[in-house]
């Protein structure tokens, strides 16, 4: 009888979670933020029309000119914190929904207003700092008309859209574009910093983008030169506190995220560091396998957020 209940329960909880993936065909578009007009936007733009391909939950995003904000509002009443989202795809593209809608809709659920950025791609590390430093005053610039706690921005990003993070929080106070207008005159540091299997963050590996290096590996046998921090991160003592997500075998990228905890250690900044075993490079909210370890990184993000009062409770 307890083999039978058991299969029973097996079989409800697979039906149910098959008609949610059925219904769950599309996400949600939220309110697009635009951050530049086509005479203030600096530096270099894609030629070419932006894309969106590929199958449902899988889909990329190309040849992005037209860098904006994607904000979705908390369903809770309350002046809540946001979490502004970086999708990956190393400075090509940007996977859109694996690190980026399924992200913020997350974000949305729990309770936190959320943004995707969609920063310009392909090719361009300085055009992408010079967006994701507008939309974070720019979100400061409008924290009131959106419901939004200006004191709680947190940036997350996957892989190269971590690396992306990680620049924003280490030279916020470095202006990588000439300011546009009064929204300039706001601070460009983000509250909090999430980074999940983050790339670049180590010398060894930022000298292996292809933008930077020749795209290959550096190799370095001394331990202080294989887990050097990337020269373009300027770690100190008023870098954010930080939240990393790593796996180990995630060989190519392990050492970013341990290069960089090392650094806020150094700096004696608060930082939370989760190496895993198991787990391939670009798992998104992990449940690819919910047998890994990592798949259980967003329960303990969320934890992390409401001690760090995102949910707008004081």
């Amino acid at each position: 009888m307890k083999n039978i209940k058991f299969y029973i329960g097996a079989c409800i909880c697979f039906c149910a979670s098959m008609l949610f993936a059925q219904e769950q065909t599309t996400y949600k578009q939220g309110e697009i933020i635009e951050l530049w007009t086509k005479d203030t936007i600096p530096d270099n733009i894609s030629a070419k029309a932006e894309t969106l391909t590929g199958k449902m939950h899988r889909r990329w995003r190309r040849n992005v000119s037209n860098p904006r904000l994607e904000f979705f509002k908390a369903n809770t009443g309350k002046k809540t914190g946001i979490v502004i989202v970086c999708p990956g795809g190393g400075y090509g593209g940007l996977s859109a929904d694996n690190e980026g809608y399924s992200i913020a809709q997350w974000v949305v659920e729990h309770g936190m207003n959320a943004a995707i950025l969609w920063y310009r791609v392909p090719d361009n590390m300085n055009g992408a700092l010079q967006d994701i430093q507008r939309a974070i005053r720019m979100i400061r610039a409008k924290a009131d008309n959106l419901n939004v706690d200006a004191d709680k921005i947190c940036v997350i990003g996957f892989s190269a859209g971590a690396n992306l993070c990680a620049r924003a929080s280490t030279r916020f106070n470095v202006n990588a574009y000439k300011p546009v207008d009064a929204i300039d005159k706001l601070s460009a540091r983000p509250s909090h910093t999430c980074l999940i299997y983050p790339a670049y963050c180590d010398e060894p590996n930022y000298r292996s983008c292809k933008l930077v290096g020749d795209g290959k590996n550096q190799q370095y046998d001394d331990y202080n030169s294989t887990y050097k921090l990337a020269d373009n991160l300027l770690v100190s003592k008023d870098t954010p506190p930080a939240f990393i997500v790593q796996t180990l075998a995630d060989k190519k990228y392990v050492n970013s995220s341990i290069a960089y905890y090392l650094a806020l250690k150094k700096a004696e900044v608060d930082a939370n560091l989760f190496v895993c075993d198991k787990g391939p490079h670009g798992y998104g909210l992990g449940y690819r396998n919910p047998q890994d370890l990592v798949s259980m990184w967003p329960q303990i993000f969320d934890k992390w957020l409401t001690i760090n009062k995102f949910k707008g409770d004081k």
